[in-house]
């Protein structure tokens, strides 16, 4: 009888701390924080989470946790480990001790009452990154756009969007990196780059219902229509020893998106043919971000949406395909953060540069697509961010070069030697 009455008393005590465990009030949610990260040195990073609202009416009522869970996927299999349990309150934690070189991973599991949230997966590669070197910037909001430093490095073709506008038309530059000046080839124009030879641009003018791409000889300075459509294109580049063209045409309303090749060779009867088409998911205004070409492997690369079991239902990918052979498509880059505004390495066709918010916010990753190893180039804070609708990334030998953009309205034109990173 005795244990009977103790038992009782037992469930009674248990049922009581169950019910006044820090309740969550009728009508309101458990937080759901978003998990960012800061490299500090080689070995050690700092994760940091935030449960910011963003709504304007009828906003839910969101309650705090009563403590966080740190968790960390191992190095060698699918199991995740619980690193460390966090007070309410506590809104960073500082992992110490990792490997350098390594890619780590981590999310962090709000709880209260029984209920538990887990924020968003972060993957670092903690190394010493390379210095960030300004090259030029501009002020006031008006934007460089999709930068794109020359094969011999001498020179940056961009576009700036005047007063942070990110539609038609913008004016297409040339900066040269000896003189320090820069020189106007045309009043309109978006997406440039470079010919593998040097000696031509190729970049896109028109505006919402037609577009065409035009050629742009440096040693002229004249420039010519190659080709017109009735469509939106976007991202061309030079292919095949700088015989053709390749870009993405984007029919708009009708939902229709190909990648095309336009052959150059004036007596091609049939010079422009769809190489492949890509699927478009429903209301995302641009299915594509950045393209690149590699001239030793003959491949095209380029981000694109898939569907995905993500809080929004899709993240970008980074694909492509053999020009030879575009019904076979290659995955580069694949996983459920967004990865986009791929770049080839001109010198070393194995390494694929790229934009990734896998560390909780925008960063430069590299990946080298016969090891698959990865790293981590950039470690952008606060002020600094990649924004990948206006980004531009390009190689010169080992160095890298991308635009940054900063809450002041600059956006900074800057260069990274990535030669100890990857030796």
């Amino acid at each position: 009888m005795k244990n009977i009455a103790l038992l009782f008393v037992l469930i009674l005590a248990f049922s009581s701390c169950q019910n006044f465990d820090d309740p969550i009030p009728d009508g309101s949610f458990l937080e759901t924080p978003t998990l960012s990260t800061r490299l500090v040195d080689e070995t050690s990073v700092e994760l940091t989470w935030s449960s910011a609202q963003i709504c304007n009416i009828n906003c839910p009522s969101i309650v705090p946790a009563s403590f966080y869970e740190v968790w960390t996927k191992s190095l060698v299999s699918s199991t995740n480990y619980k690193l460390v349990e966090i007070p309410a309150g506590q809104m960073s934690y500082l992992v110490e001790g990792l490997e350098p070189g390594v890619r780590q991973e981590f999310y962090v599991v709000a709880k209260r009452a029984n209920v538990s949230n887990e924020t968003n997966r972060v993957m670092v590669v903690p190394n010493e990154l390379p210095a960030s070197l300004t090259v030029f910037e501009k002020a006031s909001f008006d934007y460089i756009t999709h930068p794109q430093v020359s094969p011999d490095g001498t020179k940056v073709i961009y576009t700036i969007s005047e007063a942070g506008s990110s539609i038609q038309p913008q004016q297409v530059f040339v900066f040269d990196l000896n003189s320090k000046s820069e020189k106007l080839i045309s009043e309109k124009g978006q997406y440039p780059s470079w010919s593998a030879n040097g000696e031509s641009l190729i970049f896109v003018v028109g505006d919402q219902n037609i577009s065409a791409l035009r050629e742009y000889t440096v040693a002229s300075g004249e420039s010519e229509e190659i080709i017109s459509d009735s469509f939106q294109s976007y991202f061309p580049v030079f292919g095949v020893r700088d015989t053709t063209l390749i870009y993405f045409l984007d029919s708009l309303d009708e939902g229709d998106q190909s990648i095309i090749l336009f052959n150059l060779d004036e007596e091609a009867t049939n010079p422009k043919r769809t190489l492949r088409d890509v699927d478009d998911i429903e209301n995302i205004q641009m299915p594509i971000l950045g393209m690149t070409y590699s001239t030793e492997e003959n491949n095209v690369a380029y981000s694109v949406t898939f569907a995905k079991d993500t809080p929004v239902g899709f993240s970008y990918d980074v694909v492509g395909f053999a020009v030879n052979s575009p019904t076979s498509l290659r995955s580069f880059v694949v996983s459920d953060w967004n990865d986009s505004n791929p770049s080839f390495s001109p010198t070393n066709s194995e390494l694929l540069a790229f934009v990734s918010d896998r560390s909780g916010t925008n960063q430069l990753w590299i990946r080298n697509t016969i090891t698959g190893k990865l790293y981590q180039v950039t470690d952008f804070q606060e002020s600094e961010r990649i924004n990948v609708g206006i980004v531009g990334l390009s190689w010169s030998e080992e160095k890298l070069y991308i635009n940054i953009q900063e809450t002041s309205g600059v956006t900074r034109l800057v260069s990274l030697d990535v030669s100890s990173l990857l030796n």
